[in-house]
């Protein structure tokens, strides 16, 4: 592989723009050599002139990319110098709680400068402590990456522009500047991660080196999908397509009831929806990691247990499969000898949770606790702070009403049908439904006035998006009133509440499409230029913004087109719910791509490439003891920086 895709492929996402720029410079030899003076003798002046004049602007073009890379590397290892310090003090406080003789702290470091009584004084627990060290070291391993790409993309164009241009200051440029510079210096960097496995080692493992380097093991970045997984996603997908074709087939092929069809659309839509979603997230999933989004970060996942797109395939395809076999059962049940296939789609909803809420240590056991940890943190919504994570979870949930009202259906029918009730064959909608498709935008509604709580500036962002939900709640409680007093008109347009109900399904389109592309989006920030319409860093090609301002704001409107063909008789409701469904999913898909974005060109703006973990603040008397001791060290021997800090 060439090293430019090399370089592209290992480079920190969030860190892209402070790489040395080697494509541009491997760009600037290839134009060079292409543009020399053709048939000129060494002796020739123009031709010296030529290659004089372009050693200079290659130069300076290396010692500029030089600057920069040095002062980002200097900038980052002056932070993790500082975390590093921050991080010892805290443990060596811990321990000096824990054994007041046994720490270092006691012999006049941590404990005897904090006068605070250590009654009075909150410490972290190990677990965040344990979190924020592999974190920091994640940090350092990446720090420690760049350091090499760069040196090595230093190394192999210097060593390019002397075996095209037939020189040797390529050579006599590296040693000169490269060499000499603060990249090329290793020692300090390689003593915080050897540091960093001592702390972890001695406070948090009970000595055992073993367990701390599996603790803080950092998977190699490139690194592919381990082959099991690429082999179960392929065997799930091909069995999944074979099956779902066969399914197709079957619908059309197999003469039954309308009634029946009905039954089987209401019973496994919920299902479809499901499976179609997981298959798009894989899509969302696979994108981010082909173009640099890093998901990883935005959602703050334990980057050594995170899902990647080949897994989350193999998870839907799975899934999918499951599904498919369900439908066949349903659909051929007498060519199968089954008697009653009511109870398929029941069998099949259960064996989903049961794998989902299995307490073993398998099939992507820290992925599923991840997930209950957030739906927890969404349920109880008002009550803790918003991450990323709480409140784009609740918004897919918003786009999927549709498949939860449909599984709320699923469990109210076998729930009258094992009552032997009359109307367990009845799927229309309760005083039940109502609360359920108002859920999502409550837990948003209610995630947006704690995030205006929470939030230091109390920007009227957060009011304007709680106000977005409120509409939607609005948009239930007039069609629900619609619907229940439709009875009292001979015609759907004479009832007050229709019209009301669509003026705020107007209202509310105007206002999600709005925000979606101004604040969800960050579109609309550049009016004129190559990016018209959009802004000033893009990570997807120009056309792919314009066609999803397009999208979403047909599909934001496809409930008029719903609300029409329903009440031409054009089809049937069951089928115009589906038409919702399905297009809020596809909507939902697209808008995930530009959301991620937006939030991963922020970090890029920060530099921020690893999980902040808050420990506990320090007092102004510690924060002064810490610069103090980092300051010390710098002047210290080599053993005595290791036995202290470094």
């Amino acid at each position: 592989m060439k090293f430019g895709k090399t370089l592209d492929n290992l480079m920190v996402p969030e860190w892209r723009y402070q790489y040395m720029n080697y494509n541009e410079l491997k760009q600037m030899i290839r134009n060079a050599v292409e543009k020399a003076p053709s048939g000129s003798r060494p002796s020739n002046d123009v031709a010296i002139g030529y290659y004089r004049n372009f050693e200079e602007l290659f130069f300076n073009s290396c010692r500029v990319e030089l600057t920069k890379v040095n002062y980002f590397f200097a900038h980052k290892q002056a932070e993790a110098h500082r975390k590093l310090a921050t991080l010892n003090y805290q443990l060596d406080r811990r321990r000096a709680q824990q054994d007041p003789r046994g720490s270092t702290a006691s012999r006049g470091s941590a404990s005897s400068w904090s006068r605070q009584p250590e009654g009075k004084r909150k410490f972290p627990p190990i677990k965040k402590l344990r979190l924020a060290m592999s974190e920091f070291y994640l940090s350092l391993i990446m720090l420690q990456n760049y350091q090499t790409l760069n040196m090595t993309a230093f190394r192999k164009i210097c060593k390019k522009y002397d075996k095209n241009l037939k020189s040797e200051a390529g050579f006599a440029w590296y040693e000169k500047y490269v060499l000499k510079s603060t990249l090329a210096i290793t020692l300090q960097l390689d003593r915080m991660i050897s540091t960093t496995e001592n702390m972890y080692t001695d406070y948090l493992a009970n000595g055992d080196r073993s367990e701390a380097m599996a603790k803080l093991r950092v998977p190699p970045l490139g690194h592919p999908t381990p082959p099991v997984h690429v082999f179960s996603a392929g065997l799930f997908l091909g069995l999944f397509l074979v099956s779902a074709i066969l399914c197709f087939i079957s619908y059309f092929a197999v003469d039954t009831s309308p009634e029946f069809r009905y039954t089987f659309v209401s019973l496994f839509r919920g299902p479809i929806s499901g499976v179609t979603f997981g298959f798009c997230l894989a899509i969302n999933i696979k994108v981010y990691e082909t173009v640099g989004v890093n998901q990883v970060l935005i959602f703050e996942v334990e980057r050594r247990n995170a899902i990647g797109a080949m897994r989350a395939l193999e998870i839907s395809s799975f899934f999918g499969y499951m599904c498919t076999l369900s439908i066949l059962l349903y659909l051929l049940h007498k060519e199968f000898f089954i008697e009653d296939p009511i109870y398929i789609p029941l069998v099949q909803v259960a064996f989903v949770v049961v794998l989902f809420l299995n307490p073993f240590r398998i099939l992507f056991y820290s992925g599923r606790i991840w997930l209950l940890t957030v739906m927890g943190r969404i349920l109880l919504s008002p009550f803790f702070f918003v991450n990323f994570a709480d409140f784009w979870v609740a918004d897919q949930w918003t786009s999927l009403v549709v498949t939860i009202v449909d599984h709320y259906y699923l469990v109210r029918f076998y729930v009258r049908y094992f009552l032997d009730r009359s109307d367990a064959f009845e799927f229309e909608p309760d005083y039940a439904v109502a609360v359920i498709r108002c859920l999502p935008a409550w837990f948003r509604f209610a995630q947006s006035l704690r995030r205006f709580r929470d939030s230091g500036s109390k920007s009227t962002d957060y009011l304007i998006n709680a106000l977005k939900y409120f509409l939607f709640i609005a948009e239930v409680v007039f069609s629900t009133i619609q619907m229940e007093t439709i009875a009292h008109y001979t015609d759907l347009f004479e009832s007050p509440w229709t019209w009301a109900y669509i003026t705020i399904c107007i209202v509310s389109s105007i206002y999600t499409v709005f925000w979606d592309l101004l604040m969800d989006f960050g579109l609309f920030r550049v009016w004129n230029g190559e990016n018209k319409f959009l802004r000033d860093n893009l990570v997807y090609p120009r056309w792919f913004y314009y066609f999803v301002i397009v999208e979403n704001t047909l599909l934001r409107c496809v409930w008029i087109l719903e609300f029409a063909l329903v009440h031409q008789e054009l089809i049937a409701p069951y089928n115009g719910k589906s038409l919702i469904c399905f297009s809020e999913i596809a909507r939902r898909f697209f808008w995930n791509f530009l959301r991620l974005e937006n939030e991963h060109l922020y970090n890029c703006g920060q530099f921020r490439a690893t999980r902040d973990i808050f420990i506990t603040r320090l007092d102004p008397q510690e924060e002064r003891f810490l610069e103090s001791v980092m300051d010390n060290t710098e002047d210290l021997g080599r053993e005595k920086l290791n036995k202290k800090y470094f």
